[in-house]
Parts: C-alpha cells; structure tokens; sequence
C-alpha cells in the first residue's frame, strides 16, 4: 500500500515537471521566430515609463525584435533599455527611437525611426538619439487637437 502511494506522487511529480518544461519550451518559441537571428542593441532614455521586457521593438509598424531589459543606470540616472532586432535589419545609427503605441489600446513598444546616416548600427551600439514617452493623456490631446494624428 505505501508503494502505491508513492508510485502515484512520482508519476504526479513527474507530469508536473513534464508540463512545466512544456510551458517553458512554448514560452521561448513565442518570443523568437524559428532560424531567425538577433543582435544586441541598446538605447538611453530619460524616461523609460509603461516599457517592460519583452515588449515589441517596432519598425514601421512591423514588430522586428523584443525589449531584453531595463534598467537605471546609476550613474547617468537614465533607463537604459536593452533589445534584440532581427539580424537581417540594419538600423542606421543616427536613428530615433521613442516609447508609445500606436493606438491608445495597445501596449507601448520600443519605435524606431531610421536616419540618414551610412553608417549602420553595430551589435552592443548605444543609440542615443531617444525621445521622452507621452503619456496616455499627452496623446489623447494630441489626438482631439491634432487632427487625429496620434505619432505627434
């Protein structure tokens, strides 16, 4: 009789286990595509509020990466996020980048603007021309008095 008891906990023990490296395997291949690459940038922000990890980092309105961290550095006082873009984008290194959403119902993303420079971003560049985030309220005015245009 205690076999059995404990042949029951191992087999539960065991399916939670399996279940859990499911999870953990599917959680993983949702944030990248099969066979696509990344490289490593970051940015330097005043402000980095309402963006998190594993945000989209969006081109064009075209998700092309994900937000890897953010953190304050302690020194400059600023956000630094950290981001992964697909290896097949080269983003010029005089590019913009900003924290907002395109509409007011989605959450913020990482919004690249590209430049005009020759000269392509590196893996591990520091991107530094960044633009503060508008508030939820700032692009509602800039909705109702802008004429509609939410990227003022």
């Amino acid at each position: 009789m205690i076999g059995r008891g404990r042949t029951g906990a191992t087999f539960f023990s065991s399916a939670v286990l399996a279940g859990t490296l499911a999870f953990a395997l599917y959680a993983r291949a949702t944030q990248t595509a099969p066979g696509q690459e990344r490289y490593d940038l970051s940015a330097r922000f005043v402000s980095a509020n309402g963006l998190a990890r594993g945000a989209d980092v969006a081109l064009a309105g075209v998700p092309v990466g994900r937000v890897s961290s953010v953190t304050l550095d302690p020194t400059s006082q600023m956000a630094i996020v950290k981001f992964r873009m697909n290896t097949e984008l080269k983003i010029p290194d005089d590019s913009t980048l900003t924290i907002g959403s395109s509409t007011l119902s989605s959450d913020n993303a990482l919004i690249i603007e590209p430049g005009h420079s020759r000269a392509m971003a590196a893996p591990g560049t520091v991107l530094t021309h960044t633009l503060e985030p508008s508030s939820l309220e700032q692009q509602v005015s800039n909705y109702i008095f802008g004429g509609g245009n939410l990227d003022q």
